[in-house]
């Protein structure tokens, strides 16, 4: 039987998501609308700036799984990775601003980027290894924690475009004198608050990158795991690809990690095409992230009724039908809105299915590894090169967007055709087993196609 999920462990999990993803949920909507506008980069100039941050996926799965896997204590590298992180944030709008008065310093705005992405972003991989180790049921239990990820990335990203647009916000209050007269009063006591800047959003995301630092000596002690078979752990979970499965979801996920970068790139600055203010597109994309509670919650009723390949091609057909929407949409909200609410579906049952089967087809040693290497495949390969193709297609059909989305579209009901008529893969995903001492009995990878579900 399943033992249940504590409370003081729950608590714990919940708020190191919502930091975790709180830090994203303050750049990543407002980034690419601040390059683009405030510091008049092109989209080219925007996607390389974001194609840099692969390099922190190229470190993760070669030093921070064998960091994590063999040597340190997880919650440490998170408090140090964070810790790096918030420094990186403090000097990025000095650094910005300096290239928009002199136009000759891009390549510091390009280092920059590769070492926050080397602090922050395997600590997205590592919090999923830290929360698994921890979970009796993945299936039942993850959704449940990870869901405050999503709290923590809408609460962020409404709470920037609420400063960003706070004399706006503050005219529509005043309105209703019953609610604008505790606003007046808040508005005063903070009066000594410096005024908005775009700039912010780094501001912001540095303090809870020290806040998630200092907040990580209250994670639950997660040590490597050892066993008589240590060895380098990122070279022990590549004989996974022994599995046809194995590679070919790889493969899969790879090809849809080049198309899902022209959302986080393209579609904040398409919002800004109609009548929605810059400073309001972080608010508006809430609606995507709305939708991941019910998405979430659903997650393990689906797995174990579906199973995980019809989950996972759902994922799929959701990102090809939230194109499709943004393709024939002709600037109709209603189709646009329902694109954006697809969120949920597009990223749960796409992603965080992935990482609950990687972690199912590894065993316990070798979990950090197996969820770096992932990150390092999707993010530090596949996001970099979509979000420099997105891009060069972005400047190069000039505002085509119902061109731009049918091609997006298009490719990825081709990898849902593939993945549904080749992928075999296990009906339900399993605990991995934990390592043995005995080297003996110890399985470090599937043995077939047909046994790939027990590692």
């Amino acid at each position: 039987m399943v033992g249940r999920l504590g409370f003081h462990l729950r608590w714990r999990l919940s708020v190191l998501w919502a930091l975790e993803w709180g830090i994203s949920g303050t750049l990543l909507t407002y980034l690419p609308i601040y390059w683009k506008q405030t510091i008049q980069l092109s989209t080219s100039q925007t996607a390389s700036l974001f194609a840099v941050a692969a390099v922190g996926l190229w470190v993760a799965p070669f030093l921070v799984g064998q960091v994590a896997d063999r040597w340190l204590a997880s919650e440490k590298y998170l408090a140090v990775s964070h810790f790096i992180g918030g420094l990186t944030l403090v000097g990025f709008p000095h650094a910005a601003e300096t290239y928009k008065q002199t136009g000759d310093n891009f390549v510091t705005l390009l280092v920059m980027s590769g070492i926050y992405s080397v602090a922050y972003i395997p600590t997205w991989a590592l919090a999923s290894s830290l929360t698994f180790r921890h979970l009796t049921d993945p299936d039942a239990q993850f959704g449940k924690v990870r869901v405050w990820g999503t709290v923590g990335w809408m609460s962020t990203g409404l709470f920037l475009s609420l400063w960003l647009m706070q004399d706006e916000f503050g005219s529509w209050l005043s309105q209703f004198p019953k609610i604008d007269a505790p606003r007046s009063a808040i508005a005063a006591a903070c009066d000594w608050l410096p005024a908005p800047q775009p700039s912010d959003c780094f501001s912001i995301a540095a303090m809870l990158s020290f806040a998630l630092s200092s907040f990580c000596i209250f994670l639950p002690h997660t040590p490597p795991e050892r066993t008589k078979r240590d060895g380098i752990a990122p070279l022990e979970m590549l004989k996974m690809f022994r599995s046809r499965d194995f590679r070919l979801f790889m493969g899969i996920s790879f090809l849809m990690a080049l198309l899902i970068p022209m959302y986080n790139l393209v579609v904040p600055v398409f919002l800004t095409t109609g009548d929605i203010e810059d400073g309001w597109v972080p608010a508006v994309m809430l609606i995507g992230q709305i939708s991941e509670f019910p998405a979430l919650l659903l997650l393990g009723l689906f797995l174990k009724r579906l199973g995980m390949k019809i989950t996972f091609s759902v994922g799929i057909g959701a990102w090809f039908l939230r194109y499709g929407l943004f393709s024939i949409s002709g600037g109709a909200y209603s189709l646009i809105l329902v694109g954006l609410a697809l969120h949920g579906i597009c990223h749960v049952f796409m992603i965080i299915v992935a990482q609950l089967y990687i972690d199912s087809q590894c065993r316990h040693d070798l979990r950090a590894s197996a969820q770096n290497f992932l990150a390092f495949v999707t993010l530090g390969i596949g996001m970099p090169l979509g979000l420099l193709l997105a891009g060069k297609l972005d400047d190069g059909f000039d505002g085509n967007y119902p061109l731009l989305f049918a091609i997006a579209a298009a490719s990825c009901l081709i990898l849902l055709v593939v993945f549904w008529k080749r992928f075999e893969g296990p009906k339900t995903i399993a605990v991995a087993p934990p390592p043995s001492s005995d080297p003996e009995t110890q399985n470090p990878e599937p043995e077939s196609p047909e046994t790939a579900a027990s590692p």
